[in-house]
């Protein structure tokens, strides 16, 4: 009956410069861009084909994340050392530096986007 998340939505009052954000950090593909009364936003592909990540403007959303560690995107690499070196010269501002996981083998770098959402990446070393 419920098969799998397929979309992430993030509102901002600043969606246009959230959605390059995302884009250029990610090197992600567009998919869609809506620009409706009551419907505006970029629609983002993975490269796994799969997941997506719509940025998009939300009436009731203003300013910078006050509760950014309520939830939190994983985003998998194949090595977290070689992805926090990409983000780290595209002057991503992180919280966490690669870490390994307490309770299993992987690692994870912890970020902020421009709206102070949390994101990390997890994967190998």
């Amino acid at each position: 009956m419920f098969k799998k998340i397929s979309t992430i939505l993030i509102w901002s009052e600043n969606y246009r410069a959230l959605a390059d954000w995302y884009k250029n950090t990610f090197d992600l593909k567009v998919v869609e861009e809506l620009n409706h009364p009551k419907d505006t936003g970029v629609l983002f592909e993975f490269a796994d084909k799969t997941t997506w990540l719509w940025v998009g403007q939300h009436s009731e959303v203003h300013g910078k994340n006050k509760d950014n560690c309520r939830i939190m995107i994983n985003i998998d690499v194949d090595s977290v050392d070689k992805a926090f070196e990409h983000l780290k010269a595209k002057g991503v501002r992180f919280l966490a530096e690669p870490f390994k996981a307490p309770t299993f083998d992987k690692y994870f770098a912890t970020f902020y986007d421009l709206d102070d959402n949390l994101v990390q990446i997890i994967g190998y070393k």
